[in-house]
């Protein structure tokens, strides 16, 4: 984990550049639009693995409240630069009351967690009953998928610290985890090489080998007075 949190250290500065360019631009706009479907309108949230906070200045709202929570003293820097409420912590131990949250979401998040299962089961503690957890995940059954995994063959690629999952993988590891996946979208229709598109959602049957696979879970029910 501390291999990992370096790497992301020494991205912070730089992570957002990406999203600057067309085809970067194009893939934030179809992750948000992602998101926005299966998140709820209103509530106390958080995202987990924040990073830079990016996603989660878009998605707030006077309604809905989002609390960053990253691991990455960097990318927690950059976070508060953006004056959003910001907690440095992991996935498996965050100072957060049981049942305090209305939903939760990570984006490219479960591919860099150490123990997915572990991490996942600890979190569902903390949603309150019916709150979703909401995985954005990219695909490895993808265009997009294959182009990570190469890049990851690369001493500083982030990619170098990842396990990539398939929309079935990303399923089973939510319910192994506590969770019922109640839905799914596929998203990023274009190649790593290809056009900026208008961004579109799609289902599972619609678009199976899409780049970024979405997961809405809620969790199982929990017996009282577990933490």
């Amino acid at each position: 984990m501390e291999e990992i949190i370096r790497a992301f250290n020494r991205s912070a500065a730089t992570y957002e550049d990406w999203y600057k360019t067309p085809l970067g631009e194009y893939v934030f706009k179809t992750e948000l639009k992602g998101l926005e479907a299966l998140l709820p309108g209103k509530g106390l949230g958080a995202e987990v693995g924040s990073g830079t906070g990016i996603f989660a200045e878009h998605l707030t709202t006077e309604n809905r409240k989002i609390l960053c929570i990253d691991p990455s003293p960097e990318m927690v820097s950059q976070s508060l630069w953006r004056s959003l409420p910001t907690l440095l912590g992991v996935a498996e131990k965050l100072p957060l009351k049981p049942r305090s949250l209305d939903f939760m979401y990570l984006v490219t998040v479960i591919e860099f967690l150490v123990d997915p299962l572990e991490a996942l089961s600890s979190l569902r503690f903390l949603l309150k009953p019916t709150a979703p957890l909401v995985t954005l995940a990219i695909n490895r059954e993808s265009s997009w998928g294959q182009a990570y995994l190469e890049s990851s063959k690369r001493e500083d690629s982030l990619f170098r610290h990842a396990q990539l999952y398939t929309l079935n993988e990303g399923s089973d590891l939510l319910r192994d985890a506590g969770y019922r996946v109640e839905g799914a979208l596929m998203v990023l229709n274009v190649s790593p090489d290809g056009t900026p598109e208008e961004p579109s959602l799609y289902t599972p049957e619609e678009k199976r080998d899409a780049g970024v696979f979405l997961l809405k879970a809620v969790p199982v029910e929990i017996p009282d007075g577990s933490v």
